[in-house]
């Protein structure tokens, strides 16, 4: 009985050492450094979205690059990074209101990769109790406190969040400073009552002595006049303090083009008689300054343009722009620009700009040559109008007689053109190249055939509105509407060929090559439209670092008469696209293929 007995100890004891082996050995590979995370998922986060949560962990689960890039080598696994994964968790929580979390995990390893689970029991928020704010004068500033509890964060019955606490001392602080307080003081008190899940709030404020603004002190420039850059400050002496004056001053210096560099510093230290200084230093761009570019596509081949810029030309603030470009399709392009700001009131450009340039379409090749003179009024620092008249004559060689319309001669194709055009433009996307967000805007109008023998009369209508929105990961949604109209006028039967509308190419319809959607004459021969209507849908999405991709779909058409816009009559194409971002800008390749025309 005894041998039994022991031999049955002995057993158990092996068979003990058997399963702590084999269970420390899963455990140990459920933590296998060398696996990459898999997925993380949460269970019991009632107040606090997923994503939300992942932004507090380093420990990531694979994104969309890596499931596409599914060779390259992942993050490993780090237990060490997962324990601090969780005390960021927790701190998280308790910024949010659940003062005693519980966090734990569980580790799974499925398909080579380690999959974590993170179990939370939130407990009992606590909520925003009393919320109450001193300050010393009642009747000044009461009407800012009470405008102040609709727009801070931090209400009471709401749940109680750290970032609401310091968001509202922000905008207290903000709202003293625009009202000339820069010296104001905040100190907050929050006292709990854990029996009821309460956190009251107080802020007592001491607002300091009323300041302005003291002396401006201009230093840095040497070409620009003292008078043109006062006019354009959003300040000046014996203001209110405030510091959005001094980021709306710096804003519109440097939006006006001519330094490379704007700092605004209020001396706070240098106070006299509640007057605070100013220092704004400049540094001017270079007076001259050359751009070259050089580029390469399918449709116009090589492409090589030339700016040359000379800034305070003839003094001031004045410049002159040349430009010169040549493609395939644009021979030769020549582009003087000079520019008066300012000429009459603020904001108010003056623009002398004589130009030439070739253009070759398939119908026609066209000589353009002529002056604009234009004044363009910045209505705010998101928008802008204008107003231009144009003087010109644009000579005209058909391609084929058959294009000779209504017994017209080949001389009488080279009409003088002398009109106006007004326009606006509205551009609040967050980016040049590619935006995320935000909406761009134009609209214009011509009327050519004002005096000075100009032989054409008609008017030309365009618009176009272009919209971005951020989706999840990167992806942008873009969307684009254009629209189009010309109508001859005091008894003219036909517009201009050379100013009518065409499509197709990699600015429009992506299917088609460039201007080949076009109504045709009896010979088959693109003449052009006088109304188009155009419109496109893009996905936008990141690939890997600099690579990024589209998927899209156009439509539009043109059509041979005014107001004549048959919406069954469109063309469609779907394509998929490439970007590159470079330092210099981006480069782009599409394909497409026309839709819903027997062509797929």
């Amino acid at each position: 009985m005894k041998r039994r007995k022991a031999g049955t100890r002995i057993f158990l004891v092996v068979f003990a050492a058997l399963v702590f082996l084999v269970f420390n050995t899963q455990l140990v590979l459920a933590q296998d450094a060398s696996l990459p995370v898999g997925a993380i998922d949460f269970l019991g986060n009632d107040s606090i979205n997923k994503e939300e949560l992942l932004k507090q962990m380093n420990s990531k689960p694979p994104g969309l690059k890596e499931k596409l890039f599914f060779w390259t080598k992942k993050e490993p696994f780090s237990i060490y990074t997962l324990e601090e994964d969780l005390l960021r968790l927790r701190k998280h929580y308790q910024q949010n209101g659940f003062l005693d979390p519980t966090i734990t995990y569980t580790l799974i390893t499925r398909r080579k990769r380690q999959n974590i689970k993170i179990n939370i029991k939130e407990a009992k928020a606590f909520h925003v109790g009393q919320l109450r704010f001193s300050y010393p004068n009642q009747v000044l500033f009461q009407g800012v406190i009470d405008s102040l509890r609709n727009e801070i964060p931090l209400k009471e019955k709401l749940r109680f969040r750290d970032e609401d606490v310091m968001a509202t001392e922000k905008m207290i602080q903000s709202a003293f400073n625009e009202m000339g307080y820069p010296y104001v003081r905040i100190e907050k008190d929050i006292q709990l009552r854990p029996f009821l899940s309460l956190a009251d709030v107080q802020f007592a404020i001491t607002p300091g002595n009323k300041s302005y603004f003291g002396t401006l002190r201009l230093s840095g420039q040497s070409n620009i006049p003292n008078a043109y850059i006062l006019k354009h400050l959003k300040l000046k002496e014996g203001d209110v303090f405030s510091q959005k004056g001094l980021e709306d001053t710096q804003e519109e210096l440097f939006d006006l083009g001519l330094f490379s560099y704007v700092t605004i510093r209020a001396l706070m230290d240098s106070v006299k008689n509640n007057r605070i200084p100013v220092e704004i230093q400049l540094k001017e761009l270079p007076r001259w300054s050359v751009r070259a570019g050089l580029g390469y596509g399918t449709e116009d081949k090589v492409r090589v343009s030339l700016l040359l810029k000379r800034l305070s030309f003839l003094g001031g603030a004045r410049s002159v722009i040349l430009k010169g470009q040549t493609s395939y399709f644009k021979p030769l392009a020549l582009d003087l620009k000079f520019i008066q700001p300012d000429i009459w009131i603020k904001n108010l450009d003056f623009i002398l700009n004589p130009y030439f340039s070739r253009e070759r379409e398939e119908s026609y090749t066209v000589d353009r040559l002529g002056s604009a003179i234009s004044f363009q009024k910045e209505v705010s620092p998101r928008s802008s109008a204008y107003f231009s008249y144009a003087y010109g004559q644009d000579q005209v060689d058909l391609n084929s007689e058959g294009l000779v319309e209504s017994g017209l001669s080949y001389e009488e194709l080279n009409p003088i053109k002398s009109g106006i055009t007004i326009g606006y433009n509205i551009n609040t996307s967050n980016q040049l190249f590619a935006p995320t967000k935000g909406v761009k805007s134009s609209l214009m109008a011509s009327y050519m055939g004002i005096g000075f023998n100009s032989q054409y009369h008609y008017y030309k209508l365009l618009a176009e509105v272009s919209c971005y929105h951020s989706l999840k990961e990167d992806f942008v949604l873009a969307g684009k509407l254009k629209g189009g109209l010309m109508k001859a006028t005091q008894g003219d039967v036909l517009t201009p060929i050379e100013d009518r509308f065409l499509m197709g190419g990699a600015m429009s319809l992506r299917g088609w090559g460039r201007n080949q959607i076009s109504p045709l004459s009896d010979d088959d021969i693109k003449i052009g439209g006088n109304s188009m209507l155009e419109a496109s849908a893009e996905l936008r999405f990141p690939i890997y670092t600099i690579f990024s991709g589209t998927a899209f779909l156009d439509l539009g058409n043109t059509w041979t008469n005014s107001f004549d816009f048959n919406l069954r009559d469109l063309n469609y194409d779907v394509g998929l696209g490439l970007r590159i971002n470079t330092p210099v800008g981006p480069i782009r390749a599409d394909v497409a293929t026309p839709v819903f025309d027997n062509k797929f």
